[in-house]
């Protein structure tokens, strides 16, 4: 020990002295006797020191980052493993220590940070991982091996649940052997989803495309949110002792992940909505100063709902893949004669599983002081929009609101019966609606006629 060696040295030193005549004075060996057991402290302390502990982690210190998303398609963007269709987005960059070796103990970006980046087409959301690390630890085996989570969850701008949250496990350890990436489900429904690795001498990327169709059954990509958080770990197992260090995203406990809640969760906006509309609305056709309300409606009975919007005297149905590949839309004149914008209603009338487009409106008649409430039934028919039927279900004298009539329709899958309804008043002339001769005529109290049966145009 350190402190034996000194008694020894000192003893030493006043043995000399004696046999040189002289004598230590009490100050000198108290000098000698006070270093001693300074150094005799020090010593002991280095040597009793415990080694260092890595940080517990505190998931609290990483902030909710919500991430931007870029639409794409399918034909663009391909799970391949090559990364060049990613060259223009810019990247959300994290690495902030939320487990594993003290902070002091990481030494820059080099040793753990990551870059994630989102882009979506209409039944697909795509996400690209670059982690940056100094060892990379890949085995066969996914204990002790680096690895990444990701954890989404779809869900409508107002917050309500479009699917169960759902954790997927991303590992390079097959990829020693000349395998594919290991894609493990921790929760939620097993399947659709893709995925490619890279290794490199400075870190490892994770190309991955998600299904909505496998994440929930309203897919959240016309105006919804996609929450997410990325964790990734880390094994470089420079210290026995040392547990692993992790990063995310949000603020999730790497002990815990499966126990994270959505409203934990980042935020990636989609809304393919805006970048159909925008296409379309900048056509020449349609610069005529309408004023549109905008719809979301499946009418084409495709994965991904289609844009219906109701302007001043046209209707839009716009979507991607409704006759084809791509974007491709579909107008319709309405009359001028208009009072309002009417009301759009949805349903499937027919029973094919594509919803026909209801559109309520008050009209002026051509024929007298007259306005009526008149309905239109549109169905898209290979990309086009068609007149399937148009009928009145009320006119009203505009001089004296009491006169008035009314029908009642009941649609069946190859039409609709016609019945009388109310009336009051004075006897009025049948309403001549404008723009179609097609347009059912009303029923009036003088025809001898209480209901009548049609088919659809």
């Amino acid at each position: 020990m350190p402190s034996q060696w000194l008694w020894r040295a000192m003893r030493s030193k006043v043995n000399e002295s004696k046999k040189r005549g002289t004598t230590m004075s009490m100050s000198m060996s108290l000098r000698w006797f006070v270093l001693a057991m300074s150094i005799n402290l020090i010593a002991s302390v280095a040597i009793a020191a415990p080694k260092e502990k890595p940080r517990k982690g505190k998931p609290a210190d990483q902030a909710i980052l919500d991430l931007g998303a870029t639409y794409t398609t399918n034909a663009q963007t391909r799970v391949d493993g090559n990364i060049d269709d990613w060259s223009t987005l810019s990247p959300l960059s994290f690495q902030t220590l939320i487990a594993g070796e003290y902070e002091y103990d990481w030494t820059g970006p080099q040793d753990l940070s990551a870059k994630v980046m989102a882009q979506y087409s209409e039944d697909r959301i795509y996400f690209l991982i670059q982690v940056k690390d100094n060892a990379v630890v890949s085995k066969k085996k996914q204990w002790k091996s680096d690895r990444v989570e990701l954890w989404i969850a779809p869900e409508s701008p107002t917050g309500k649940s479009l699917g169960a949250k759902r954790g997927i496990l991303l590992d390079i350890g097959p990829m020693v052997d000349g395998g594919e990436p290991t894609v493990k489900f921790m929760s939620g429904k097993q399947g659709g989803v893709a995925a490619k690795a890279f290794i490199g001498t400075d870190g490892y990327d994770f190309e991955v495309g998600v299904d909505f169709a496998a994440l929930g059954k309203t897919s959240p990509v016309m105006d919804g949110v996609m929450r997410y958080c990325v964790l990734v770990r880390d094994w470089d197992q420079d210290d026995p002792n040392e547990d692993e260090a992790a990063i995310a995203t949000c603020p999730i406990n790497p002990k815990k992940s499966s126990a994270i809640k959505t409203d934990q969760m980042g935020k990636i906006s989609l809304n393919l909505a805006d970048e159909i509309w925008s296409k379309v609305a900048s056509q020449p056709d349609l610069q005529d100063g309408q004023t549109w309300t905008k719809y979301t409606a499946d009418v084409a009975g495709t994965s991904t709902p289609e844009i219906v919007a109701l302007g001043s005297t046209k209707l839009v149905v716009a979507g991607i893949g409704m006759h084809g590949d791509g974007l491709s839309w579909s107008v319709i004149d309405l009359p001028q004669n208009y009072e309002g914008t009417g009301a759009v209603e949805f349903k499937d009338i027919s029973g094919d599983k594509k919803n026909e487009i209801i559109v309520r409106r008050s009209e002026h008649c051509t024929n007298g002081a007259i306005v009526a409430q008149r309905t239109y039934i549109f169905a898209l028919v290979d990309g086009v929009l068609k007149l399937k039927a148009s009928y009145l279900e009320s006119q009203t004298d505009e001089n004296d609101a009491s006169n008035f009539v009314q029908n009642t329709y009941r649609w069946t899958k190859t039409g609709f019966e016609q019945k009388l309804g109310k009336s009051a008043g004075a006897e009025m002339t049948r309403c001549d609606p404008a723009l179609d001769a097609e347009t059912i005529p009303m029923l009036m109290p003088n025809d001898g006629e209480k209901m009548r049966k049609h088919d659809f145009l």
